[in-house]
């Protein structure tokens, strides 16, 4: 089978490997589309970070190890070993729930999984990911979904669910205001969720004309260019009674947004941090003490977060996530018009998904 294989720093390949046995107790999936993280290109730039280099604690393996974390498929086949009450069936649309961990320590029964020492994912870690044709994975890690929602959207479950844990961890409520820094493909997926919670009176900091234009049309009420706004006195000024959002979320992960969510949320606010900073940056927390805000790390999303967003697009709650994809592209072009057009074209994108089938039928 096809797949796009990371071989290292700034080395991505589409190889033709065996397709993948069927272990006991696990699921075949054929893949229809995989969505390009903000991680991926990461690893693709600065890597070797999450892909291992040698064996991993829990798939045994290492690079080159095929990407790609965010994707749905088909149901292909089944071993006779997965029990029945899962309710997994040949031909069944489904997402793939894609952490790995040792699944035993005190951080899994928490579903903490980034605190497991021996944590992971599917697209770095082994056992496949969702740049390819095919692949094998436990059965508890297969999200049925409706036959209505197209593989598409199965695909943006994943980023959904980044967004639907950051969104819970900030406990905004549907007469509060909210703050979003970086209107970035996490950014429109939070954007996304709190209107899917019931927040309507949302601002948006971001530079990007394209990407501020995403943000007004996924539900953004405000919408800030840091280059030429006050971020922190904007965003005040146009809560209700003045004070500021009670939540902000930091989706850029850069040091003027950091500046911008510390400046803008009320007293007793909270800020919650969804971005990944590639550079240090500073951060006075008697700013923090003095104003009684909380300050929290948004990670990974659970089991039931994972399956509560595939409940919130299916009845509509959450609404139009097809809105984040702003191209469609095969594994033969995953290179040149996936990495590097949202490294040098960033500007331009939210989501890339990289295809493999429309919609592969077992």
């Amino acid at each position: 089978m096809r797949a796009l294989r990371y071989h290292g720093n700034q080395d991505l390949r589409l190889d033709n490997i065996p397709e993948p046995p069927l272990r006991p107790g696990w699921v075949k999936v054929k893949i229809g589309w995989a969505g390009v993280c903000g991680s991926d290109l990461h690893e693709y730039m600065v890597g070797p970070k999450n892909a291992p280099t040698k064996p991993h604690a829990v798939t045994g393996e290492q690079i080159p190890t095929i990407m790609g974390h965010e994707f749905g498929g088909r149901i292909v086949e089944i071993h006779d070993r997965v029990p029945g009450e899962l309710g997994l069936e040949v031909g069944k649309k489904c997402a793939i729930f894609p952490v790995l961990s040792c699944r035993n320590c005190i951080w899994c029964d928490k579903q903490l999984w980034g605190c497991c020492s021996n944590w992971g994912f599917l697209g770095y870690s082994g056992y496949g990911g969702g740049f390819s044709e095919y692949i094998c994975i436990p059965a508890q890690d297969v999200h049925v979904i409706p036959e209505s929602m197209g593989l598409d959207i199965a695909a943006l479950v994943e980023p959904l669910a980044v967004a639907w844990h950051a969104v819970n961890l900030g406990q905004a409520k549907p007469e509060d205001s909210a703050l979003v820094l970086g209107a970035g493909p996490i950014g429109i997926a939070v954007i996304l969720c709190l209107r899917a919670q019931g927040v309507k009176n949302i601002a948006v900091s971001e530079l990007s004309e394209l990407r501020s234009e995403q943000a007004r049309g996924a539900g953004a009420k405000h919408v800030f260019n840091p280059k030429n706004d006050d971020v922190a006195k904007r965003a005040k000024e146009v809560s209700p009674d003045g004070w500021g959002p009670q939540v902000a979320f930091e989706c850029a992960g850069v040091q003027p947004s950091m500046d911008a969510a510390m400046g803008s949320v009320r007293g007793q606010g909270t800020i919650v941090n969804v971005g990944i900073f590639e550079k240090d940056i500073t951060f006075n927390p008697n700013i923090l003490n003095r104003r009684s805000l909380k300050y929290v790390g948004s990670n990974i999303y659970s089991r039931e977060e994972f399956q509560e967003v595939i409940d919130a697009i299916a009845d509509g709650r959450l609404k139009e996530p097809e809105r984040m994809i702003t191209a469609k592209i095969s594994l033969e072009e995953g290179v040149e018009k996936g990495f590097k057009a949202l490294l040098h074209e960033r500007e331009k994108h939210v989501k890339i998904l990289i295809g493999v089938d429309d919609d592969p039928k077992p």
